[in-house]
C-alpha cells in the first residue's frame, strides 16, 4: 500500500473521514451512472457536507487510490491460424486470487489445514466423507509433502454465459477459483462470495473451412490458455510457497488441483476426449448403458495414448484422424500436464445440477410422460394440493419453458407418488432408483454404507430400465429409441470412486459458480457502454474488490481501536 503512511493519521485516507468514506462507498456501489452521481454531488444539501470531491471523475479517482488486490493483466495470443479477430487474454496471478481467499479475516473460523479420515465410531470400521480434506487424493497428497506443509486445494470453474439480454449475442467465458479449504457450508453459500474470476478466457472465431478443425482449434487454445494462466499454481504445486492464514500465520503452501467444475461438454474437452465419450472412464457411446464402472480415463492413460500418437499435431487434419483411435479431440498439450498431482479422473467429478438434474428433466420425465400419457401426468400434477414452500403446477409440467434447476428438484419431488399406481410396477422401480441415487449423492456427509446403496440402486435400475423399452418411453423426435446411449447416465457409475476421493460431491455443485456469474460477470456488465466488455469487466471488479477489502479493513481496525 503505498499511502499507508498517510492513513496512520487518517484511517480513511484518500477520504477526509467515515462519513465521507460512507457516502463515496454508497455511491461507488450503487448502479448510478457517472451524470445521475455528477446532479447527487450537486445537490445544496450535499455541498453542505463539504466533500472532498465534487463529481463523478474524482470520486472514481479516490477509489484508485485504495490499496489494490490481484492486479488484472491482459496479454495477446499469437496463433498460426487465421481468424476474424486477435485473441487478448485477461487474467491476473491465481497465487494471488487464492492467497486473497486465504487469508480473508470472514473465513478466520471457516478454514481447514489437515487431511483427515472421519469415522462414525472409535473402531473405525463405517467411515464418513464429507469435506474435501476427508477424502483419499488430499491424505495421499499430504503423504508426498515436506512435514509441516499444508495443502491447499484448488477448485475451478469455467462455463460460457451470455452477458447481453434480448439482443447483441455476447458471451463471456469466465474462469472462477476457489479454494477447496473452505468449509462447504461456506463455499457452497451464495453469498460467501468464495469463488473470484481470475481469467476471462477468449472466444475466438477461426476462418478454417472445416468445422471439426475450428472446433479442435478452440479446444486447443483453451489449453493454451489455462497454461498460461495456471502457470503460477502448477510452480506452488511442486514446490510451495508462503502464505499468511486469516490469523497471521506464515505457512509453507502446496496447491494441487483438487476440482474442476464444469457442464458435459466442457468436462470432456478439458479431459481431451471426444463427445460420446465419457470424460471419467474408458467407455464409449455404445458401452454408456452397461451396468458397471468401466476403468478410469486417467492422467497415465491419457498421456501415454498422445503419446503414442506420431502424427504433426501442426497437420490438423493427419492429427485429428491419428486421435480417432483412442477417441481423443485433438488436444496435444492438455494444460493439466504440467500441473503435479492433477488427474482428470480426480479433479472431474459427477456435478449435480447438470449430471443428475438435467439428466431427470431430459429423460426420467420423458419416459414418464409417455408411460402415462401427458394430459393424465398434467392432470395429476394440477391438482395436488398446494403446500406452503413447495410449487404448485396448476397448469401441468408437459409445457414449461426456460425451466431452472430448481424447477427440475421441485418435479422431482412429486414424480414417484404421481406415476405410482397408473405406470408398470418395474418402470416405477426403476424411475425410483435413480431419484435415490440423486437424493443420496446429495448427502453432506456420505459414509461407506451409503455409498454402497447407491451402487445397489443403480444395480436395481439397470435390471429394470428395460421396460422403459417395452413401453416405448423413450423416444426420439419422431420414432422411439431403442439403445442407451446416455452420456448422464454413465456419468452415476463415477458418484461413489468420486466420492471417497474429493469428498461429498454436494460440495462440487455448480449452483454456487453459475450464480457467481452474476457478480463477477453480468453486474459489471451492465456498467459497461456495452462495447468492448473485456476490459470494462476487469476494471469494475477491481474498484469493487477495493472497495470490499477497504471496508473490511477499516472496520477491524475501527474495532480494535475501539
Amino acid at each position: 500500500d503505498e499511502y499507508a503512511d498517510c492513513r496512520k493519521d487518517n484511517l480513511f485516507y484518500p477520504f477526509a473521514s467515515r462519513n465521507e468514506w460512507e457516502v463515496a462507498d454508497f455511491l461507488l456501489w450503487s448502479s448510478l451512472s457517472m451524470a445521475a452521481i455528477n446532479e447527487f454531488l450537486a445537490l445544496s444539501m450535499i455541498h453542505e457536507l463539504k466533500l472532498s470531491f465534487n463529481n463523478a471523475k474524482e470520486l472514481q479517482s479516490r477509489a484508485e487510490m485504495l490499496p489494490k488486490g490481484p492486479s488484472w493483466k491482459c496479454q495477446v495470443i499469437t496463433s498460426s491460424h487465421s481468424m476474424k479477430h486477435p485473441i487478448r487474454l485477461f487474467w491476473r496471478d491465481p497465487v494471488e486470487c487464492l492467497e486473497s481467499l486465504f487469508s480473508n479475516p470472514l473465513f478466520h473460523d471457516k478454514l481447514d489445514f489437515v487431511p483427515h479420515r472421519v469415522y462414525t465410531t472409535a473402531a473405525q470400521v463405517l467411515r464418513v466423507y464429507s469435506e474435501w480434506l476427508t477424502g483419499d487424493f488430499a491424505w495421499d497428497i499430504q503423504n508426498q509433502l515436506p512435514r509441516g506443509a499444508t495443502i491447499l486445494g484448488t477448485v475451478l470453474s469455467s462455463d460460457k454465459t451470455n452477458i447481453t439480454t434480448m439482443t447483441g449475442a455476447r458471451v463471456a467465458h469466465p474462469l472462477l477459483l476457489g479454494l477447496a479449504n473452505i468449509r462447504m457450508c461456506t463455499h457452497t453459500k451464495l453469498s460467501s462470495r468464495a469463488f473470484l474470476l481470475t481469467a476471462l478466457l477468449p472466444i475466438p472465431q477461426y476462418l478454417h473451412p472445416n468445422q471439426r478443425m475450428r472446433g479442435m482449434l478452440e479446444d486447443r487454445l483453451i489449453h493454451e490458455c489455462l497454461v498460461i494462466v495456471l502457470k503460477p499454481l502448477m510452480i506452488a504445486a511442486e514446490i510451495g510457497i508462503m502464505m499468511s492464514d486469516p490469523v497471521g500465520n506464515v505457512r509453507h503452501c502446496y496447491t494441487p488441483l483438487a476440482a474442476y467444475i464444469v457442464d458435459t461438454p466442457e468436462a470432456c474437452m478439458l479431459a481431451c476426449v471426444r463427445g460420446k465419450t465419457s470424460p471419467f472412464t474408458m467407455a464409449s457411446y455404445l458401452e454408456f448403458g452397461d451396468s458397471f464402472r468401466h476403468p478410469e480415463c486417467t492422467r497415465s492413460v491419457t498421456l501415454e495414448q498422445l503419446a503414442n500418437i506420431k502424427a504433426d499435431p501442426n497437420n490438423l487434419e493427419a492429427f485429428f484422424e491419428a486421435c480417432a483411435e483412442y477417441r481423443l479431440n485433438g488436444v496435444h498439450a492438455p494444460f493439466w500436464m504440467y500441473w503435479l498431482y492433477a488427474d482428470p479422473s480426480v479433479f472431474l467429478t459427477p456435478e449435480s445440477l447438470h449430471h443428475w438434474h438435467k439428466e431427470f428433466w431430459d429423460h426420467d420425465l420423458h419416459w414418464c410422460l409417455v408411460a402415462v400419457g401427458v394430459l393424465e401426468l398434467d392432470f395429476r400434477f394440477s391438482i395436488l394440493q398446494p403446500i406452503t414452500g413447495y410449487r404448485h403446477f396448476s397448469c401441468g409440467i408437459s409445457k414449461l419453458k426456460q425451466v431452472t434447476g430448481r424447477v427440475h428438484r421441485d418435479v422431482q419431488r412429486y414424480i414417484i407418488g404421481l406415476i405410482a399406481g397408473t405406470a408398470p410396477r418395474h418402470f416405477v422401480t426403476a424411475i425410483r432408483a435413480l431419484m435415490d441415487v440423486r437424493y443420496m449423492a446429495q448427502s453432506p456427509s456420505p459414509n461407506d454404507n451409503l455409498l454402497t446403496s447407491i451402487d445397489q440402486l443403480l444395480l436395481v435400475f439397470h435390471q429394470n430400465k428395460d421396460v422403459i423399452m417395452t413401453l416405448g418411453a423413450r423416444m426420439g423426435t419422431k420414432k422411439p429409441i431403442n439403445n442407451w446411449f446416455i452420456p448422464k447416465l454413465e456419468l452415476m457409475q463415477s458418484i461413489t470412486a468420486s466420492t471417497r476421493k474429493v469428498g461429498a460431491l454436494i460440495q462440487w455443485s455448480a449452483d454456487a459458480t453459475e450464480h457467481a456469474h452474476i457478480s463477477e460477470i453480468k453486474d459489471p456488465t451492465r456498467h459497461t457502454n456495452n462495447n468492448d466488455y473485456d476490459p470494462q469487466i476487469c476494471r469494475h471488479l477491481d474498484r469493487l474488490e477495493k472497495l470490499r477489502c477497504f471496508e473490511i479493513a477499516t472496520t477491524l481496525k475501527s474495532h480494535v481501536v475501539d
